[in-house]
């Protein structure tokens, strides 16, 4: 962990660009929630668009193609949200201008797959996608706000 000039505390996690990395982002959005005390419906939230959003950027990006990285970055705002920054090089796609599927599929099926950008916007408390020179920023950020849940 290092404090910014800003007063903010970060953390980053760098993944290849290979779906088994995935396994590392639970751990160590544990290991956030742990110090930051972030209460387990949160981490779930938060587990859930990384993985999405990750995901998404391996196969579709990165066309599953290995030798290219994601990072990952953490911060808490000034505010206090928790802000996730995933910065990728893939060809540049801004998923807040993809169209979301329907959920249901031609046949009026219940559709697998393409359920993520959804995912990611339901629970997110704010996104923001920016270009960069070599790929992608996108930010996921969730207020810190959210009360605890009862305990057993």
């Amino acid at each position: 962990m290092t404090k910014s000039e800003t007063g903010r505390i970060q953390d980053r996690i760098v993944l290849r660009s290979e779906l088994s990395e995935m396994s590392r982002i639970f751990p160590w959005i544990e290991a956030l929630a742990s110090e930051y005390e972030i209460v387990e419906s949160l981490q779930f939230a938060i587990n859930l668009c990384l993985e999405e959003a990750v995901s998404n950027v391996i196969r579709h990006g990165y066309a599953n193609q290995v030798g290219s990285f994601i990072a990952v970055h953490f911060l808490v705002s000034s505010e206090g949200n928790l802000v996730f920054t995933v910065d990728d090089d893939a060809p540049p796609f801004n998923p807040l201008e993809a169209q979301a599927l329907p959920v249901l599929d031609e046949q009026g099926e219940t559709r697998i797959g393409g359920h993520g950008i959804r995912l990611i916007r339901g629970f997110a408390d704010m996104l923001e996608y920016e270009p960069t020179s070599t790929g992608n920023r996108l930010q996921i950020a969730f207020s810190k706000s959210v009360s605890p849940a009862p305990t057993k």
